[in-house]
């Protein structure tokens, strides 16, 4: 199954993305995979608490 997925640009300040990318670092993701991640999660967060 092939996922289209959308770009996206964000701008932050240079601590957090040094800091995301340590994290990504220690799990083996790239940071964009990782920065993918958060995002989906805090809008299912969102999504459930809307839903509530």
């Amino acid at each position: 199954m092939t996922t289209q997925l959308e770009p996206v640009t964000v701008y932050i300040e240079p601590e957090v993305k040094e800091g995301l990318a340590a994290w990504a670092k220690k799990e083996r993701r790239s940071l964009s995979s990782l920065t993918a991640y958060l995002l989906t999660k805090a809008y299912q967060d969102y999504q459930q608490q809307q839903s509530q």
